[in-house]
């Protein structure tokens, strides 16, 4: 941060802030998974294509809630048929 703070004003890091809640940046790995997963679709290789979440690696995924923790615990209990 210091070395932010050495090269940028803060206005200008004001501009960025702003510039960021109006038109987020976006995730990368999100955008590049979507982009494996479209192409693979295309392809008509595959019988299922994986959902993106197989492409981004687990440190840069999102915390899963309590809740949808258990959603999953949930269907495992579920009978096969």
């Amino acid at each position: 941060m210091k070395e932010l703070l050495e090269t940028v004003d803060s206005q200008e890091l004001s501009e960025w802030f702003a510039y960021q809640q109006r038109w987020p940046l976006g995730n990368s790995w999100q955008q590049t998974a979507r982009i494996c997963r479209t192409i693979m679709a295309a392809s008509g290789n595959y019988k299922r294509v994986p959902d993106e979440e197989v492409f981004i690696p687990a440190s840069k995924r999102p915390k899963q809630s309590q809740e949808a923790m258990f959603s999953e615990l949930m269907k495992l209990q579920k009978p096969q048929g």
